[in-house]
Order: structure tokens, then sequence, then C-alpha cells
């Protein structure tokens, strides 16, 4: 390991030690995580914290692979309910998320006007979701 990732490992484990994770099967599940990520990747904590956030869509069930024609059968999308063909555009009711802060949990879809949740797409589709905050 690299004198990076060593650091990387004693604050995680000093951190999780505070939360009681170490007495868990939990700390060390994401202690191995962490180093099998260095493992693959190298110092590279951008692309480590990109691999998360995938991973958490992959818990979510949205797609990280582009949406494409092919993934669609009577005009939905079957990898993602939200995003179907009508006519011959295609749309997502959920390309538009309301939160009241960036990190909020809490995802909150509108439809009542022109600034809702639903847009138009356009395949090969990767899937992003536009936050707006709201009061």
């Amino acid at each position: 390991m690299t004198e990076w990732i060593d650091g990387v490992v004693k604050y995680s484990e000093t951190e999780l030690k505070l939360l009681g994770f170490d007495q868990t099967p939990l700390g060390p599940a994401i202690i191995t995580f962490i180093k099998e990520l260095h493992g693959v990747l190298g110092n590279q904590p951008g692309l480590m914290k990109s691999l998360l956030k995938q991973v958490g869509d992959l818990i979510d069930k949205k797609p990280i692979a582009p949406i494409m024609e092919k993934d669609f059968v009577d005009d939905r999308c079957v990898r993602y309910p939200y995003i179907y063909k009508s006519g011959e555009k295609y749309y997502n009711d959920r390309a538009v998320v309301f939160k009241k802060s960036y990190d909020d949990p809490n995802s909150h879809y509108m439809y009542q006007d022109q600034r809702g949740s639903k847009q138009e797409i356009t395949l090969p589709y990767v899937l992003r979701e536009e936050i707006v905050l709201i009061p």
C-alpha cells in the first residue's frame, strides 16, 4: 500500500471506532472495501468516490450504463420504470429532483408545472438527475 491509502485506512479505522463500528462486521467490511478499491484503482480518490456513487445508484436500482432503444418493450424502459417512449419521443419522469439541500436523502418529484420532473431525453441516455433546491 502507499502512504496515501495507509493514511485513509488509519483515519477510517479511527472514525469507525468512534462510532463503535469496529465492534461490528460493518467496520471491517468498510475497511476491506476501501483497500480493495485502492488495490484495483490505485491512488485515485476521485475515481474511488465516483464508483461509490455508482454503487449507490445500483442499490437504488438506477441504471449506470446508457439506456438504448433495445431497452424498451411496449414503449416502456425495462431497466428503469420512469423512462418511456411516447410517440417518437422519449421521456424521463424523474429527470429533475427537488430537494432542500444537495445532501438531503429525500427526493421529491413534481409534475404540475412547466418546471416539473419530467423531461424529454434522447437515446442513448445516461441517467442524470438535475437537482433543484427548494426552500
